[in-house]
């Protein structure tokens, strides 16, 4: 899957900030987007930073609102749909990602963005759960704060050992 990524090497800035941005959103954003190559997506814009050809600034903003963006359309989808889209996850990981979400709250929410596999569930059941949208927003820009900058630091310190 990585090897998808490998001509964003040498691609324009512009284009490696719209393909990053794109596989961000729709990871979450997409039920079938957890096989999409996020991680690497983040580590990639990391590496590109520190040689030069990205502004770790500019991934962080991009990584960022791409995240967001796929949380909110997730959790919209959870709102619409709810417990059908249980049937397609599967019973089990949506009751625990239910009983997470009921439990925690918001902690719960920036607790997924950082699972993989999760991350694509959490918005859908904190939709679902009707968590309120404010605390959901607030968890999500959180959440995607954190875990865009952790991996682009990953990826900007990798660029400096390689």
């Amino acid at each position: 899957m990585d090897s998808l990524l490998r001509p964003l090497l040498d691609a324009p800035a512009a284009v490696v900030y719209l393909v990053c941005g794109l596989l961000v959103t729709a990871e979450t954003a997409l039920l079938p987007g957890i096989v999409l190559p996020t991680l690497s997506a983040l580590l990639l814009m990391g590496f590109l930073a520190e040689r030069g050809t990205l502004h770790l600034g500019l991934a962080f903003a991009v990584a960022v609102v791409a995240a967001v963006l796929g949380d909110q359309l997730a959790y919209l989808e959870g709102r619409r749909w709810g417990r059908r889209l249980a049937r397609r996850v599967g019973q089990d990981r949506w009751h625990r990602a239910e009983s997470a979400v009921a439990r925690y709250g918001v902690p719960a929410v920036i607790a997924g963005r950082c699972l993989v596999g999760v991350r694509t569930i959490v918005p859908r059941v904190a939709g679902s759960a009707a968590m309120p949208y404010r605390r959901f927003a607030v968890g999500s820009v959180g959440a995607a704060v954190l875990w865009a900058g952790a991996e682009l630091l990953a990826g900007h310190l990798t660029a400096l050992v390689v």
